[in-house]
């Protein structure tokens, strides 16, 4: 579908990156998403304004990580490079949405990942914020199991997105850390239906909600994904996103 086609379809899934957060897993987790809801994709890429200021500074230097030589910035350099990322993710979005036949749009906006989402959007049910790229080089270490932080509300999508996720570990040990207690799900029947996982490969771990700020700040860059809910009190979303070095779910 192109992307006047999905202008016409009201998007459900938005998945947000930046420079440091953009990756082909988290946009293949969106388009996942979608296809699963049966809906259109939103791919929102985020030119850091603060990045654009420090560039400008003349003190400022960017270090290559092949070469290790310094250079000059510049603000219209920096921009330039934000444009050529911007036009990355967006040809990655849309070869993966049009394989899966996903209607799709791109848009761009100057601003910050962190407040991206902490600003709801009335079309959009699920927010996917990319991780920054010193979580993927950890995830290159070798790692006894998956390990999925789930913050349980009483939204029912809740269920779906933790689905879609732990189909993306089929064929691994998982550790899910289940924080707070929801009767409209049932995590353990979750784990084990549609999913394809048996019970025994899914380690299931009950932490109170009181004591998920130490477990975040002890722990927050060693989760694969997080769920989390969109309704949360907004001082306590943006510490939780402040502390998670991973992708995070934002269900409405």
């Amino acid at each position: 579908m192109t992307e006047k086609q999905a202008d016409e379809k009201q998007a459900t899934v938005m998945l947000a990156a930046d420079v440091s957060s953009y990756s082909i897993t988290t946009v293949n987790l969106a388009v996942e998403m979608a296809a699963s809801v049966q809906t259109g994709l939103i791919g929102l890429f985020i030119e850091d304004e603060d990045l654009l200021r420090i560039s400008g500074l003349p003190c400022t230097r960017e270090i290559t990580l092949t070469t290790t030589r310094e250079r000059p910035t510049s603000i219209n350099q920096m921009q330039r490079s934000l444009q050529a990322a911007a036009l990355q993710f967006k040809k990655s979005l849309q070869r993966e949405a049009q394989a899966s036949q996903i209607a799709w749009r791109f848009d761009t906006v100057r601003g910050r990942m962190r407040d991206i989402g902490l600003k709801p959007r009335l079309d959009v049910s699920y927010t996917i914020l990319g991780h920054p790229l010193s979580h993927r080089l950890q995830l290159g270490q070798l790692r006894k199991a998956r390990r999925i932080l789930l913050v349980l509300d009483d939204s029912p999508r809740q269920k779906h997105a933790l689905e879609v996720v732990l189909r993306r570990f089929q064929h691994e040990k998982v550790e899910l850390v289940v924080v707070g207690e929801d009767p409209g799900i049932d995590v353990s029947s979750v784990s084990a239906s549609r999913t394809g996982r048996e019970d025994n490969e899914i380690e299931i771990v009950r932490v109170n909600r009181n004591e998920l700020p130490g477990l975040l700040a002890g722990a927050g860059h060693n989760f694969d994904y997080a769920i989390l809910s969109q309704h949360e009190k907004a001082e306590e979303l943006a510490r939780m996103l402040n502390d998670l070095r991973c992708p995070a779910i934002l269900v409405a």
